[in-house]
């Protein structure tokens, strides 16, 4: 009798724990959101906020970044940028001063040559392929990660602002698209 009884207790048992790994792999499994074009993943919340949108930055018909944009609940927006391909520091900070220079109003050069150093900084061995950098804009600076280590932030409203504006006025250097 107490053999039997074991065994239907442990069955049970092995039984639901399996119940269990089966509902945490499937939320996990939610937790992310493919990106069509790149293949990538983007987490659907991170330290920046939820998942709102997700895009992909060509150069003709190359494809150099995959991004996602987030927001949290004061309606800052970040981005994360996962490299599609591999490129210098120099050029890719160059690319991001370019986009945001002409969205920042005049009188913040000190804040975009601080942008530039930060970027530098954090791609000492370039941007090499899988990269992801992040970019938060809330409390009124700039923030960067690059592979989840935080480099420093620049204390500009504008620049952070500005930063918005490349993934999301008008003229945004890509298209994103609601998740």
């Amino acid at each position: 009798f107490f053999s039997s009884f074991f065994f239907v207790v442990v069955e049970r048992s092995t039984m639901f724990q399996l119940l269990i790994l089966l509902v945490v792999s499937h939320f996990n499994r939610a937790s992310a959101v493919i990106e069509g074009a790149t293949g990538f993943d983007f987490a659907s919340s991170n330290r920046l906020g939820k998942l709102q949108s997700l895009g992909v930055r060509k150069k003709g018909p190359i494809k150099v970044y995959g991004v996602g944009m987030y927001q949290n609940f004061a309606k800052d927006k970040g981005f994360v940028l996962k490299m599609a391909m591999g490129v210098g520091a120099q050029k890719m900070t160059n690319a991001l001063v370019d986009a945001v220079k002409p969205r920042l109003p005049k009188g913040n050069d000190k804040a975009l040559e601080s942008f530039s150093s930060l970027l530098l900084q954090g791609l000492p061995e370039g941007c090499k392929k899988h990269t992801c950098l992040l970019f938060g804009t809330g409390a009124g600076k700039l923030s960067l990660f690059v592979n989840d280590k935080f480099i420093g932030s620049v204390a500009s409203k504008p620049l952070a602002q500005a930063f918005v504006g490349v993934y999301c006025d008008d003229n945004a250097v890509c298209k994103l698209k609601p998740v």
